[in-house]
């Protein structure tokens, strides 16, 4: 049986005084693409956000690659997109793309041939972020998200301000990051999202269930 990329074994987490997560398991298998559906205000975020780092959980095993490791190791290893875009709004695009990318030769190659140019990002890149458009902006953090080629891309409702157009250009970045070998974590409201999920599941009483 294939070892899975990312594993949460019995993880466990609050908000506040209440339990979000309760004893919560999910493995992610290389090169899949990993759907989680549920209400608003279930954990899903709460969940994105344990995974990436950016909230400690009460209790629970984390596992890369079958080994047993500090989330904050993993870090690196991983791409995210939260539901509101934490994009710098005074800068430019390309400001905030050299802000992740960290190297501007590495930034025109992704413009030129790579997953920034598939985004459509070289047509903005002088404008400011506050000027952006709710679809533009999202494109811009899916774009500052690749940065470092993590091999694990996490989102959180990815396509809630897309356009039609947008949507269709997401969906195919996302299936080349997915031949290219990634793997990817999302959730969604949208049905049409589904054809993109090799596994699906719900989030439901701070647990996961298998919908696909």
């Amino acid at each position: 049986m294939q070892t899975a990329l990312y594993e949460i074994q019995n993880m466990t987490c609050n908000y506040g005084k209440k339990s979000i997560c309760k004893g919560l398991s999910l493995q992610l298998r290389e090169g899949t693409c990993n759907l989680i559906l549920g209400d608003n205000g279930c954990g899903k975020t709460t969940l994105f956000s344990v995974i990436c780092g950016l909230k400690n959980p009460k209790e629970g095993v984390f596992l890369w690659e079958g080994t047993e490791m500090p989330i904050s190791k993993m870090q690196s290893k991983i791409g995210y997109v939260p539901q509101y875009n934490p994009l710098m709004p005074e800068l430019t695009v390309w400001d905030n793309l050299l802000f992740w990318y960290g190297d501007k030769n590495t930034v025109k190659q992704q413009l030129e041939t790579g997953m920034l140019q598939k985004l459509g990002l070289e047509e903005m890149l002088n404008l400011r972020v506050s000027k952006l458009s709710g679809g533009m902006a999202r494109r811009c953090t899916i774009g500052c998200a690749m940065a470092g080629s993590p091999q694990l891309l996490v989102l959180d409702e990815p396509a809630a301000s897309l356009d039609m157009e947008c949507k269709r250009i997401w969906k195919s970045c996302m299936r080349e990051y997915l031949n290219q070998g990634g793997t990817i974590l999302f959730s969604s409201h949208e049905e049409t999202d589904r054809e993109l999920a090799d596994e699906i599941y719900r989030m439901q009483d701070g647990k996961l269930f298998v919908v696909k």
